[in-house]
């Protein structure tokens, strides 16, 4: 049993290490591209681009239902066996199969019928492609099946690869087709190694719509999240094409891209934990639950408050320079958004781990949907008025609004408790002295040497001053990184 709970948490951290690894590579790649593709495409370029992504984003919403969660919650009870596990993965096949035919009908015609979209068809449809890659995504399974090591090693090669090819084939303003046939040709090439890797474990993913009523409830509660939750996530970016302007949303855009580089980084947890908690709920093992999402709590706290003070501070002279003089307008964006990966990163705990993974779908629904509703109204008024930083506002009240909810229900109807606070307080000290840090150092330089300066400087007094208050994620984060580093 000792040795079984051991394997349990080496698991863990190995997964959380990939993990930890690939959210890092979405942070590093962008400090590559993104400056790159705003200097070419210009803010407008960037907001036609963006816009056209997240439009057919949402049909691709439609078209893969709540399948992505559902499935990793459900491949993490069928480990062990192939057989299941592959006719689960041929209903969800299935299942997505129909739905993205009956979208994708809509999808196309309302490019034609809305004449904003045909202004910019050819953008639009080929952005559309992406949709028919749906029913064959199937990421969930080696979510599920905890394979991290796997996944952070395709999608790095991909994304090397796709660095490559953006410095190649994007060079003009004239080149969006291209930067958007780029998300495309990723989308595929990822999916196309995922079934290389499917047959060689044996599965043999075929169309069978025997057995899939079964699933239908569930997943279509946790579609109604899925949809609910882009509400907040992508409508600002809709609503502020079709109310403001291409440029409010090349700022806002552009604000985001920061926000959702280093969110995974605040997130990487609960990725990894979500189909062990899975496992450990579905053996009726609270304590375990109880002591996986503590420690979750300490990792969301002791990464995220840095990096919302840290972009807090750095931001008016990090975007001009990042983005280029043009992108002054993304630099309130950033710094309101930036709340998000504190509460995104917290509420991934309540919602995502717990909520999903004892089956409070319905709980999850209502208060996600309550967000959504909350972001809609407020875009209503504030995106005409402020432009990014309204929707930027919008998108932090509705995500705490989810956080409080959520909060609430884990309380009424299960029994786990967060109860770390001890962590997050130090954490938040350790992060809250960044202020005076990088105003002091503020007075004496500017430009890259200021933010350099004000990252080595506040990374090493916070590892410092999570050390001496006694930290006990700092002292696990480290002793797993020296860990891995002695074995090489």
């Amino acid at each position: 049993m000792i040795a079984n709970n051991k394997n349990m948490a080496q698991n863990i951290k190995r997964n959380f290490f990939y993990n930890l690894l690939l959210q890092v590579s979405k942070v590093l790649f962008p400090l590559v591209t993104a400056p790159y593709i705003a200097r070419v495409l210009d803010p407008e370029g960037v907001g036609i681009a963006n816009f056209a992504n997240t439009y057919s984003s949402y049909f691709a919403l439609f078209a893969v239902l709540g399948i992505p969660l559902y499935g990793i919650r459900e491949i993490a009870k069928k480990q062990n066996d192939l057989k299941a596990s592959e006719e689960f993965v041929s209903q969800m096949i299935s299942i997505e199969l129909f739905s993205t035919l009956l979208v994708s009908i809509f999808y196309f015609l309302s490019v034609y019928l809305i004449d904003q979209l045909n202004e910019n068809a050819t953008l639009f449809l080929f952005a559309g492609i992406a949709l028919y890659i749906t029913p064959f995504k199937v990421e969930w399974f080696f979510s599920g099946r905890e394979e991290f090591g796997y996944i952070t090693f395709r999608s790095l090669a991909i994304k090397i690869i796709c660095v490559l090819l953006l410095f190649v084939f994007v060079r003009t303003k004239d080149d969006i087709l291209n930067y958007i046939l780029l998300g495309v040709f990723a989308t595929i090439a990822n999916e196309m190694w995922n079934y290389i890797k499917l047959y060689k474990m044996g599965i043999r993913p075929h169309i069978q719509f025997k057995g899939c009523a079964q699933h239908l409830r569930a997943v279509l509660l946790l579609f109604a999240s899925s949809v609910a939750i882009s509400i907040y996530v992508m409508l600002d970016t809709l609503m502020l094409g079709f109310q403001s302007s291409y440029q409010e949303v090349g700022y806002y855009n552009s604000a985001m891209h920061v926000i959702k580089a280093l969110l995974p980084v605040a997130t990487s947890l609960s990725v990894v934990a979500l189909p062990r908690v899975s496992t450990y709920i579905h053996k009726g093992d609270t304590d375990k639950v109880n002591e996986l999402m503590n420690k979750s709590l300490g990792i969301v706290s002791f990464l995220a408050f840095p990096l919302t003070i840290g972009i807090i501070m750095v931001s008016p002279s990090f975007v001009p320079l990042f983005f280029g003089s043009q992108f002054y307008g993304s630099i309130l964006p950033i710094q309101i958004a930036s709340v998000l990966l504190l509460s995104i990163g917290l509420n991934n705990l309540n919602g995502i781990q717990v909520l999903i993974s004892v089956g409070k779908d319905r709980q999850f629904l209502y208060s996600v949907l309550g967000g959504a509703i909350a972001n809609f109204l407020l875009n209503l008024y504030l995106i005409p008025r402020f432009g990014a930083a309204g929707a930027a506002f919008s998108s932090v009240y509705a995500e705490t609004q989810i956080l409080i909810v959520n909060e609430y229900f884990v309380r009424r109807y299960t029994s786990v408790r967060l109860t770390n606070f001890s962590d997050m307080c130090k954490a938040t000290v350790g992060a809250v002295c960044f202020i005076p840090i990088c105003s002091s150092i503020g007075m004496v330089v500017t430009d890259w040497i200021f933010i350099s300066v004000c990252v080595i400087v506040c990374t090493l007094f916070y590892a410092t001053s999570q050390y001496v208050l006694k930290n006990s994620t700092f002292n696990m984060v480290y002793s797993l990184v020296m860990d891995k580093i002695l074995r090489r």
